[in-house]
């Protein structure tokens, strides 16, 4: 596995239907040469029956870091996926954002030494979520005029998906640059990638953070502090955030976000060396 060129590291927890999902999408990638890391935070065996499913279906390596369900634990599991990813890339991924066809491909292009790569994504509806189906992720719906036409109608909906203009590639430079997408303000922990030794450098996610939410500002900022600058994704990495109940953020972990913000530290309070030890 020492010549894939990234490693996908896929967070998970408790949803075997988005997570056959969001597989089914990285089966077909247009970029092959990759591995998949799920890093799962105390699923049950309906999950692993699903990774089973596609590790005996896939050419490519899946592999499933699991550790027992004691809350929101997503840190330390991120970062034992991370210590034992083999690509020069880590693609960040969440297991409800299906990933477009060239999503792989498309971040492992736009890699430049001193930057990380943030995306967005397309949050779809409640009505759009319920009607996807695995095969018809193999078929390649999700890049079809199809899909574009089904998401703009649905998009006019009173809480349809939003927005729209998230759902297809701008790759030509002068439109680019013209509409604004190269400009992005921050990543999201879903669709952002980095080199491994960057993530390293920074003892990657912190374990600190233990309730939802904020985790990876706290990367971006670490990031930030060692010298490195943000760089778009918009409309070329392209995601399909499955609708579910809105969560809080955990109050303490705005504490934790306020002191990498006056300390500027670069290193995680409790990251991946304290995972090794």
């Amino acid at each position: 596995m020492s010549k894939v060129k990234a490693s996908v590291i896929l967070a998970t927890y408790e949803w075997p239907e988005a997570l056959a999902l969001v597989l089914s999408a990285l089966l077909r990638q247009s970029e092959q040469s990759f591995e998949i890391l799920i890093a799962d935070d105390g699923s049950g065996q309906r999950t692993a029956d699903v990774v089973a499913h596609y590790q005996a279906h896939s050419d490519i390596m899946i592999q499933r870091f699991w550790q027992e369900n004691q809350g929101f634990r997503k840190c330390r599991i991120l970062n034992r996926a991370i210590q034992k990813a083999n690509g020069k890339t880590l693609i960040f991924l969440d297991g409800d954002c299906i990933p477009h066809y060239r999503f792989v491909e498309q971040h492992i292009a736009l890699q430049q030494r001193g930057h990380y790569v943030a995306g967005r994504r397309v949050d779809l509806s409640e009505d759009f979520t319920r009607s996807l189906k695995p095969e018809m992720i193999d078929h390649g719906y999700l890049e079809s005029k199809k899909a574009l036409f089904d998401l703009f109608f649905d998009s006019l909906k009173t809480n349809g998906s939003a927005p729209f203009h998230r759902s297809y590639m701008v790759r030509t430079p002068f439109l680019r640059k013209v509409s604004g997408l190269e400009k992005v303000v921050d990543l999201k922990g879903c669709n952002f990638s980095a080199q491994k030794l960057d993530m390293q450098a920074i003892d990657g996610f912190d374990e600190s953070y233990e309730g939802y939410g904020r985790e990876d500002t706290d990367v971006e900022l670490r990031l930030q502090n060692l010298g490195l600058r943000i760089k778009s994704a918009k409309n070329l990495c392209l995601q399909f955030h499955l609708w579910h109940a809105p969560r809080a953020f955990t109050p303490t972990n705005e504490e934790l976000l306020n002191d990498v913000k006056r300390t500027k530290r670069i290193r995680a309070l409790r990251g991946i060396t304290k995972e090794s030890k």
